[in-house]
């Protein structure tokens, strides 16, 4: 794909995507996605928020686990492989793996991109929530969705290789390696303890050379919403840290981009 990133005058340059996850999940995400002025997400379409009117450069965050006890998540479509005891979307990985059919989960991939769709959402990429469709049969479902609407999909990139569950990641890399679909460089602090995130964003981007990087972050408004979250104190620090102006002085050291430049390059070649 090194033609597609030359198309966009990127080659030898470093340039980001800067990813707002979990969309549609709380008004206290969609609060910080208007703070931050960033136009870059997705949107959990199973989420409470998720017809909220929005404006920007986004996707759908493919959603087959619900991990919270609050907000719940349930499934678009009926297959029973998508719900646990309660109806929901599964908690856990673990449960998703293990029970999800992967032609019902194929399905449910394909109505989440089509409600996204009925909303107005110009869709400019996919990625998924928690990596739940690394399961290699549901990637390929998840994959094969993204190359008919021809669409950029987060898949795993070289780095990322040796932290694949070991049982998949024969058949995962093999995937991401014949996939006609670019991939980016994946940067996500996710597990930095909020104290030390500023320095992180600091720290992190400024040493990494040329490439193409997408940077995964959950900012969020600390309001009680926003707080029901167990993770809540890392969604706050990522909106800090991004509204701190020395952060914002090493992102600018970036060419920023978005997954609508991608896509649209990725359609003048596919």
């Amino acid at each position: 794909m090194n033609e597609l990133w030359r198309s966009l005058g990127l080659e030898g340059k470093r340039a980001i995507i800067i990813h707002h996850d979990d969309l549609g999940l709380t008004h206290a995400q969609e609060q910080a996605y208007e703070r931050l002025g960033l136009p870059t997400g997705s949107v959990m379409v199973p989420g409470p928020w998720a017809p909220r009117p929005r404006q920007g450069d986004l996707g759908v965050h493919v959603t087959l686990t619900s991990e919270w006890p609050a907000p719940r998540l349930r499934p678009l479509t009926g297959g029973a492989s998508l719900r646990d005891a309660a109806g929901y979307l599964p908690a856990t990985l673990e449960a998703a793996w293990r029970q999800l059919d992967p032609g019902e989960a194929a399905a449910e991939m394909r109505a989440q991109l089509e409600a996204a769709l009925a909303l107005g959402i110009d869709v400019t990429h996919l990625d998924t929530h928690m990596g739940a469709v690394l399961r290699p049969d549901l990637a390929a479902a998840y994959h094969s969705l993204a190359v008919e609407h021809r669409l950029p999909a987060l898949l795993p990139d070289e780095a990322s290789y040796e932290m694949l569950p070991e049982p998949f990641r024969q058949d995962l890399v093999a995937l991401c390696e014949r996939s006609p679909l670019p991939r980016l460089r994946i940067v996500d602090g996710y597990h930095i303890p909020p104290a030390e995130r500023k320095a992180w964003y600091c720290d992190t981007l400024s040493r990494l050379g040329p490439g193409v990087y997408h940077l995964i972050h959950h900012a969020a408004v600390p309001t009680d919403e926003g707080r029901a979250l167990a993770d809540w104190e890392g969604r706050q620090a990522d909106l800090e840290a991004l509204q701190d102006p020395d952060v914002r002085r090493v992102l600018a050291e970036f060419v920023l981009i978005t997954y609508r430049d991608v896509r649209d390059a990725l359609r003048r070649v596919m």
